[in-house]
């Protein structure tokens, strides 16, 4: 069925679909997704822009502890159908890890975020609009032939399963939220020391979960900066977490050897910095 399901697709392709179904892989990239939570967090709603992060970083982990040691052939390397080459600033089918299948990343992370979003607002409009967004997402990686059928859909069900695990954990036990979170993120630490499951991807998912879960601790207990509805204020706070980001990735990840240790300590001190830096910057200036 997977293969039948994806042969299908590879029929209809076109020029047209082909950018269409490009920009929707695209914008359910795990980054533009994070960017997205990250706007939302700084900008709009700290409760929902957390609530969120957190849920897209957990399924996140699941995920790729899952693809890691699972290590399924992605259908273009299998020969089941050809690749939909794509190879831009936002987005690539090129490099993709041919052995890292299963489950969708992008399926995860959008699922993920969308049922976060769905559940928070429960407006008719914005649970229609996700639901459209994300059968769009897993559909491009289908029809892109990166991904099969069962890929997308274990990786929906585990963004959409953290989703409500993770509203029930704020509507029950919101103390201990961050707690559950840093738990999450400490048990991928013992997967970077298994040669079968420290892939660059792990590698980079737990420094990621491990700055967050430590950041908004932090800035939780000692920080507490408050939402804005001020729109010139809200773009001060881009620019600060950009130029904090900024600072200290670079220089890192330049100076540092290409390895993956050396790209765990970047995207930990990056991150670290964002969360904690740039909203004491915000409290400091009344912004």
């Amino acid at each position: 069925m997977d293969a039948a399901i994806l042969q299908a697709l590879e029929k209809i392709r076109c020029p047209f679909l082909d950018v269409f179904f490009g920009i929707f892989t695209a914008l359910g990239e795990e980054l533009i997704v994070a960017g997205i939570i990250a706007v939302i967090y700084i900008c709009f709603s700290k409760r929902i822009g957390e609530q969120a992060l957190v849920t897209v970083m957990t399924a996140s982990c699941f995920t790729t502890g899952i693809k890691s040691a699972v290590r399924r052939t992605r259908p273009y390397a299998a020969g089941t159908v050809s690749r939909v080459d794509i190879d831009n600033v936002l987005v690539s089918t090129a490099d993709l890890d041919a052995d890292m299948s299963f489950p969708s990343g992008h399926a995860t992370a959008t699922s993920g975020f969308f049922a976060t979003l769905a559940i928070r607002i429960r407006k008719p409009l914005v649970i229609a609009l996700s639901a459209v967004f994300v059968f769009l997402v897993i559909l491009s990686r289908l029809y892109l032939g990166v991904h099969y059928p069962t890929d997308v859909l274990t990786g929906l069900a585990i963004g959409t399963a953290c989703a409500f695990a993770w509203n029930f954990v704020y509507y029950k036990w919101y103390g201990a939220r961050l707690y559950v979170y840093l738990g999450i993120a400490l048990l991928t630490v013992p997967l970077l020391f298994i040669p079968k499951t420290a892939t660059h991807s792990m590698f980079q998912i737990s420094a990621i979960t491990l700055a967050t879960a430590a950041g908004l601790w932090i800035e939780d207990k000692f920080i507490k900066f408050e939402d804005t509805k001020n729109w010139l204020h809200r773009l001060f706070r881009l620019l600060i977490i950009g130029a904090v980001a900024a600072i200290l990735f670079f220089p890192l990840h330049f100076l540092l050897p290409d390895e993956n240790w050396a790209d765990f300590v970047t995207y930990f001190v990056t991150l670290l910095a964002g969360i904690t830096v740039a909203p004491l910057l915000y409290v400091k200036l009344k912004i």
